[in-house]
């Protein structure tokens, strides 16, 4: 099972359908909302700052429509959200699924009520775009990796917080990544660790040998000898032996 946390936002002017797609989504737990938006300007801003993997937009907004917020997602570089439109105003303006689905290549169409559709092809759209954001990852910082249950699993080094020895298994290792909910715990050995991030570039340093390893990018406070990380709430010690090393690494380029 997956464990990358994913989010959602929906752009829609009718409140009881802002909290009808919210009430669906929550049984897809690896899902987060980033809340629901009613005007353009709000939508624009939302977007900008957040960037959610999923986009529930409707056609009509207060104070303007669906071409702006489409048009301002082809403007941000590097982002290609999946999007699931829906309208209620197709049948007066009929141009409507052609420009929405030639011109800004929507992933998913519908014409309001779309509940039955969501009820039939909920997860099927979920799992569509999961697979659309890890494919939008730079290729040369994700790893497929065999999770604890045996399935394959992509792992995005670029987020990697820390690797830490399991509590409960010294075989095993659990990576801790920025966008995940859970720990992803492998059974590569610390040398493999070591081996797949120095091919990649990420620096990291060892602050227990065979316990924990920290990654520079993700250290927001060193206060000795703990070391406090951005997205991980256990603070990581860095052993006496390697307190000055450590101290020298953080500050060298």
């Amino acid at each position: 099972m997956r464990s990358e946390k994913f989010t959602y936002l929906v752009i829609e002017n009718a409140i009881d359908v802002c909290e009808g797609i919210e009430r669906r989504m929550q049984a897809f737990t690896n899902w987060e909302s980033l809340g629901y938006c009613m005007g353009l300007k709000e939508a624009l801003e939302r977007i900008s700052r957040s960037k959610p993997n999923l986009i529930y937009l409707d056609w009509s907004l207060n104070g303007g429509s669906a071409y702006e917020v489409l048009q301002h997602i082809q403007n941000l570089p590097d982002y290609n959200p999946y999007i699931i439109f829906n309208t209620g105003f197709q049948s007066d303006n009929p141009e409507i699924p052609q420009e929405i689905i030639n011109k800004y290549k929507v992933d998913k169409y519908h014409v309001k009520p779309f509940w039955e559709a969501l009820r039939k092809n909920l997860p099927t759209y979920l799992k569509e775009a999961e697979e659309k954001v890890i494919q939008s990852f730079p290729k040369s910082k994700i790893v497929w990796v065999d999770d604890e249950s045996k399935d394959k699993v992509p792992l995005a080094l670029n987020n990697i917080i820390c690797v830490i020895q399991h509590p409960c298994n010294p075989r095993k290792r659990n990576f801790y990544t920025i966008t995940a909910k859970k720990e992803i715990t492998t059974s590569l050995t610390w040398e493999n660790c070591y081996e797949m991030l120095e091919k990649y570039g990420i620096k990291y340093f060892i602050t227990k040998a065979r316990q924990h390893l920290v990654v520079k990018e993700y250290i927001e406070k060193f206060e000795r000898p703990y070391v406090r990380l951005r997205g991980f709430s256990v603070k990581i010690e860095v052993v006496k032996e390697k307190l000055r090393e450590f101290e020298n690494w953080l500050i060298a380029e």
